[in-house]
């Protein structure tokens, strides 16, 4: 049974506790408030700590790497299924943050926000890099769904005033 919403406490063991902590970071009310790089980022750091866990065993209140033949086979199980699920969270963030049509052309950096008291926020030039000419059409041409208007057609309105 998958939950929806699961928190850290709800988590069986390290691995489930980092793909609680990637699906949090790829919900929406999670990363509506901080710049797509930064979730990506995050997630990709639990991605990583996956791969590097060693699973252990306790005897006598000490932790010994847990080698057992019999066991190895269904870690290695446990840790791909974990890294799978925080590369799905990973590509959730990056289709609705990044690669979505509305964001196209849009910085997932937010011109390089800086985390002040708790929220994000972003230097005051902002930088289009590969995408101002892009963004230079549309300000010198227009769309009207973005609050500009359109850029005339001289030719009727030129033929409008020969009629009259």
């Amino acid at each position: 049974m998958k939950h929806k919403h699961r928190k850290a406490g709800q988590a069986r063991g390290y691995l489930d506790s980092l793909v609680v902590r990637g699906e949090q970071l790829a919900s929406y009310l999670t990363r509506r408030n901080k710049p797509a790089q930064v979730s990506l980022e995050r997630i990709m750091n639990l991605v990583e700590k996956a791969q590097n866990y060693q699973h252990t065993i306790t005897k006598n209140g000490k932790k010994y790497p847990s080698n057992s033949a019999s066991q190895v086979e269904r870690q290695e199980r446990q840790r791909e299924k974990c890294i799978a699920r925080l590369w799905e969270c990973y590509n959730q963030v990056l289709e609705t943050e990044v690669m979505h049509p509305t964001k196209k052309g849009k910085d997932e950096t937010w011109n390089g926000a800086k985390e002040v008291n708790g929220t994000w926020t972003s230097e005051p030039i902002y930088y289009y890099g590969d995408h101002f000419e892009n963004v230079l059409g549309d300000e010198l041409h227009g769309y009207k769904a973005q609050g500009r208007t359109k850029v005339k057609n001289l030719d009727s309105y030129e033929n409008k005033e020969d009629s009259e």
